[in-house]
């Protein structure tokens, strides 16, 4: 649950969000929408990022992708440590997605550096189309927040259950990949990311470990532990203490197991993924 004083160190970049992404868009803008931890209730200010989409009716001109380089760079200061995952994407593809959707302007900490001492160059670097999209569409449509514009079911399209569980899929092989260097958010994202799969939950990353406690055997409960400890109190784990690899191949055993068994499940990978709060 979301503590009151971590709302109020949200209520101001929130407010500028919303103001600034107006004066850079005018007209174009349809919409603003939160998901991720912000949305869900359950944000951390040390520990979580605020996602954001912005949908807007036409295609992003330069002259906009600049003012958006703009607002995004003077906002990220009153962000959380984390920073600021924003994408720009039109109605149109919010309405009839494809398995990696087109984006008209994307900013995370990644990009700041980059921003700003060669905005055009980043811009023309940047690619065109983004397969992690479809969670955040996802994301978006079963608990998002609208700060401005229609409720998020009318703006977004249902998602294919095929199309989500492969985009998971994909975060998850790098994250098998990359265990040592965020440890916390791939035990929790490992979690959540079968929660998905055997429940058709769409979780946040604490939901995730919390779920994870509940349904993975007795042996890996110090391991999530420890991983939920630290998302809450922004501390580190050693994760060399505990069986990784072990928890790792659980993961992957029973996240196969369950890729299988929907294939052959009277097409239900092809239904928008069952979302159960």
């Amino acid at each position: 649950m979301q503590q009151p004083e971590e709302q109020r160190r949200l209520s101001l970049p929130i407010q500028r969000l919303c103001e600034t992404v107006e004066d850079a868009l005018g007209e174009n803008l349809t919409g603003i929408y939160l998901h991720g931890s912000v949305a869900m209730g359950c944000f951390n200010w040390n520990t979580g990022d605020v996602d954001c989409l912005v949908v807007t009716a036409e295609p992003l001109g330069i002259a906009a992708k600049t003012a958006m380089i703009d607002t995004c760079l003077a906002l990220q200061p009153l962000c959380p440590p984390k920073g600021m995952e924003l994408s720009v994407v039109t109605k149109a593809v919010c309405e009839n997605p494809q398995r990696s959707p087109a984006f008209e302007f994307h900013f995370s900490p990644l990009y700041v550096e980059s921003y700003a001492q060669d905005p055009q160059g980043q811009l023309a670097r940047m690619p065109r189309t983004d397969p992690d999209l479809i969670v955040h569409f996802s994301m978006v449509r079963s608990r998002g927040r609208a700060l401005l514009g229609a409720p998020a079911k009318q703006v977004f399209a249902p998602i294919p259950r095929l199309w989500l569980l492969d985009s998971i899929q994909g975060d998850l092989a790098d994250a098998a990949q990359n265990m040592e260097d965020q440890p916390v958010y791939y035990v929790l994202n490992f979690c959540r990311a079968l929660a998905c799969l055997e429940d058709g939950q769409l979780l946040s990353k604490q939901e995730g470990g919390e779920w994870g406690l509940r349904h993975l055997p007795s042996e890996y409960r110090s391991l999530v532990e420890a991983a939920l400890t630290a998302y809450a109190g922004g501390t580190f784990v050693d994760i060399r203490q505990y069986p990784v690899r072990q928890f790792i191949a659980e993961i992957w055993n029973r996240w196969k197991q369950g890729r299988a068994d929907h294939a052959t499940g009277n097409g239900s990978e092809d239904q928008e993924n069952t979302i159960s709060n």
